[in-house]
């Protein structure tokens, strides 16, 4: 009766190795938000920080490795989405082997001196090819609250997914 304990435990013990020895592929994503559409003055509102962790936290959570790089404010967004400050993060991005790119240009409108978020426009890039393969725009700052806020950017972060999964 050892030896059929020995046997188990020795098979089990094999096939457990043998999944660890499996590589698991997973795809990089670097993330960039742009603030745009107010003065440098009254930019640094919470809800780009909220959108930036909630869109990380959902690709993080589909198995992505994410990174990001500081956001950054622009007076209005680009006329190509990949020039200027936007495009050295990307060549970063790619150097530090992302295999997707996302910018979320974060649309303010200033209301009563505050900044007052209205939209956040998501592009993703494939790496490899620096083609556009994703854009879409998402309603920014309804949450009555950050918890809220976040979901609706973890929510956003979740539809940009099912588009580039199969990829």
């Amino acid at each position: 009766m050892s030896c059929i304990r020995f046997c188990k435990r020795f098979v089990s013990a094999a096939a457990l190795l043998a999944l660890l020895a499996l590589p698991v592929p997973a795809s990089m994503v670097s993330f960039l938000l742009v603030e745009t559409g107010t003065g440098e003055e009254v930019s640094g509102s919470q809800h780009s920080r909220i959108w930036e962790s909630g869109l990380m936290a959902a690709f993080f959570d589909s198995g992505y490795i994410v990174t990001n790089g500081p956001i950054i404010w622009m007076e209005q967004k680009p006329e190509t989405a990949l020039s200027g400050e936007i495009g050295a993060s990307f060549n970063k991005a790619v150097t530090g082997g992302a295999d997707y790119f996302v910018v979320g240009f974060f649309e303010y409108s200033v209301q009563e001196g505050r900044a007052v978020p209205s939209a956040v426009v998501v592009y993703v890039y494939d790496s490899s090819s620096r083609q556009l393969i994703y854009q879409r725009s998402f309603s920014a700052g309804e949450g009555r609250n950050a918890a809220e806020e976040t979901q609706i950017a973890q929510n956003a972060g979740r539809a940009v997914i099912s588009r580039i999964k199969d990829r």
